[in-house]
């Protein structure tokens, strides 16, 4: 009878010690205020970068005009360098897939690569198309423009194709277009974001969590991954490689790193901080999980800029190191998408090819 009053005794202070645990843990959560990231990141990261997309493609369109109205190799030059500009700046922003840029299909619209040439071309020469179908979705964004704008003998193609121009054309103005939608969008969704705080699969909160997750992920496996031969017993996949005729591609892997690390950081394009994942996770005492993410992104970003030339020039001179930096950065996923996204109460709800 002794025993049995002292295991009953034991089993209430275990219960006790675990309800205390919990209600703390729940307190901790109650007491930071996401609003906080949301309202941060909304004003100072989202918005802004969005107004700075829709400034770069309206001066893409403007050189571009330039160029149809005077064709030249200086002309295209500068097409070429705002191309760039553009495509960085969509890579500043392109996590935050949800809300507006989730209704339009932005990333997929405006980021799939490897482009379809074959599409490509058969559009051109038919000089009608719909560029809004399923048929055509590896045939616009700014993969199309790398092969438009830095393929074989391109300024003598631009130059003297009526069709090939309006296709240029008509590509820069679809992307102008679904990004003044979500310009637009964020104008009434802001407050609907900044709200939704819960950890419901539909929460705001949940979306961004998942999108940070996700684009991190597919960043991974589509700019190194595949074209390293992950996915395809070791054997290299150049053609997969984004902006392979621009070369392109290794500044916007650095671009798309550093936009995903800003988030989590909570800075905006201008480098201040604000409130973000890191700091929710602090409040949850979950300091040194911050800490390796953090430490872990600023490898990953600073790692490409001491590769010598393009991706595909690694591929061939190096291929141990780009490997080595596949391994790492997958080696980085159970950071985000299992410890945090745990210690945050959200579930993941995307699925990944990958297998880890």
């Amino acid at each position: 009878m002794k025993m049995t009053r002292y295991l009953i005794a034991s089993v209430c202070l275990i219960s006790f010690l675990f309800t205390q645990c919990k209600d703390k843990e729940e307190e901790q959560k109650d007491d930071f205020k996401k609003e906080a990231i949301l309202s941060n990141l909304a004003d100072n990261y989202i918005v802004p970068s969005y107004d700075d997309l829709q400034t770069h493609l309206n001066s893409l369109s403007n050189s571009w005009n330039d160029f149809i109205a005077t064709p030249s190799q200086t002309n295209l030059d500068v097409v070429r360098m705002e191309w760039k500009a553009s495509n960085l700046s969509f890579h500043r922003i392109k996590t935050i897939e949800v809300g507006p840029a989730m209704t339009v299909g932005l990333n997929g619209a405006l980021g799939t690569f490897p482009a379809d040439t074959l599409q490509i071309e058969t559009n051109v020469t038919a000089g009608t198309y719909n560029l809004a179908s399923l048929d055509n979705i590896d045939a616009i964004g700014f993969e199309s423009l790398d092969f438009l704008f830095f393929g074989t003998d391109c300024l003598n193609k631009l130059t003297n194709s009526a069709n090939r121009k309006a296709y240029v054309t008509a590509v820069i103005t679809k992307m102008q277009n679904e990004v003044n939608q979500v310009v637009a969008g964020w104008v009434s969704y802001r407050a609907t974001f900044i709200a939704g705080t819960g950890t419901s699969s539909t929460s705001p909160f949940s979306l961004l969590v998942n999108a940070f997750c996700k684009d991190f992920e597919l960043a991974k496996t589509a700019k190194i991954g595949i074209p390293i031969g992950t996915q395809s017993l070791g054997i290299q996949q150049p053609l997969y490689l984004e902006a392979r005729r621009s070369g392109f591609g290794k500044e916007l892997l650095i671009a798309n790193m550093e936009s995903i690390h800003r988030l989590f950081l909570g800075k905006s394009n201008s480098g201040a901080n604000g409130s973000g994942f890191d700091d929710y996770l602090i409040a949850l005492e979950k300091s040194d999980l911050s800490a390796t993410i953090d430490n872990r992104f600023n490898t990953i970003e600073t790692q490409p800029t001491t590769w010598s030339g393009t991706i595909e020039n690694m591929m061939a001179s190096s291929p141990t190191t780009l490997t080595d930096y596949y391994n790492y950065m997958q080696g980085t996923v159970v950071y985000m998408k299992t410890d945090m996204a745990s210690a945050f109460g959200v579930l993941i709800t995307y699925q990944d090819n990958d297998g880890d």
